[in-house]
């Protein structure tokens, strides 16, 4: 989806496409399975979409939050399947990780993407009780986990609380309202368009846990206006947000970076590391003390 302070014209599909074949293909296969145990396709609910990985790291960090990632696509596309070295990228650093898949367009419009993952969030929860959770998302998947985290009732609904269960937030090149949608098929996915409480930007009003947003300043898709602008207003309203703007990056690379073959060239992963154990040790919903 491309956001820009006046287009709003959309062009993620295509980029999309060239992420899901032949590279990352190449990136798992040469990515080590030495970190993890993994459990497949665990149902969090009933339906084909509702089901999630868990990647179990061998050397568990002391008290670490358990990730929960949100991939991309536009809402239309993606899967778990793709994310083995983004999950081992963590793994290997200590964290557990949970990649879910959720339901797409045209089998649903918003906001039944957000339902799926605040399902995913509080299966993830009972799998690991007592353990805080960090939602991250890449894009759609980053609006998906910003959605969850500042609109609690999606939680309360999938019987969890977010004050209870959600430590934190990582938002990866997400799109938050900066401007309203134009062009199909988002005006169809969101018949508001971005204008009234289907947007990050109109939910900045309740508990808010603490958000890092990474983007790059060459991201053509979605621009960082978008995260700069909503982590501007949750620091406006006493809210705790991290923003990061690396040089160079682009919307694809975002996700890539996560990959440890990739720990050479941004900083991001490390940047990522470090505000998830900054998490560690606070109280569990101080944010909404």
């Amino acid at each position: 989806m491309k956001i820009t302070a006046g287009v709003g014209v959309f062009i993620l599909s295509a980029l999309i496409g060239a992420v899901s074949c032949a590279p990352v293909t190449l990136l798992n296969a040469v990515t080590p399975s030495g970190s993890y145990t993994k459990s497949s396709s665990m149902s969090y609910g009933d339906l084909d979409r509702q089901s999630l990985d868990i990647y179990r790291t061998d050397r568990p960090r002391e008290g670490a939050p358990v990730l929960v990632f949100i991939h991309g696509g536009s809402w239309t596309d993606g899967n778990k399947d793709m994310y083995k070295f983004l999950a081992e990228g963590f793994t290997s650093e200590g964290f557990d990780v949970v990649i879910p898949n959720y339901r797409l367009y045209p089998e649903v419009i918003y906001p039944e993407m957000i339902v799926d993952t605040a399902k995913a969030a509080a299966f993830t929860s009972k799998q690991f009780p007592g353990r805080p959770i960090v939602l991250m998302g890449h894009s759609a998947g980053a609006y998906n986990v910003l959605m969850t985290a500042l609109s609690s009732e999606y939680l309360e609904t999938a019987g969890a609380q977010l004050c209870n269960s959600i430590a934190g937030v990582v938002s990866l090149a997400g799109p938050t309202g900066i401007i309203p949608l134009d062009e199909d098929p988002y005006i169809t996915i969101f018949p508001d368009r971005f204008t009234a409480s289907d947007a990050p930007l109109n939910n900045v009003d309740g508990p808010t846990p603490p958000i890092f947003f990474g983007h790059g300043t060459d991201d053509k898709s979605v621009y960082p206006q978008n995260s700069e602008r909503l982590a501007e207003k949750i620091q406006a309203r006493g809210g705790q947000s991290v923003v990061k703007i690396y040089e160079g990056m682009n919307h694809i690379d975002a996700v890539k970076f996560l990959s440890r073959h990739f720990d050479g060239e941004s900083t991001l992963k490390q940047d990522i590391i470090e505000f998830v154990t900054s998490l560690q040790g606070q109280e569990n919903g101080v944010y909404c003390q």
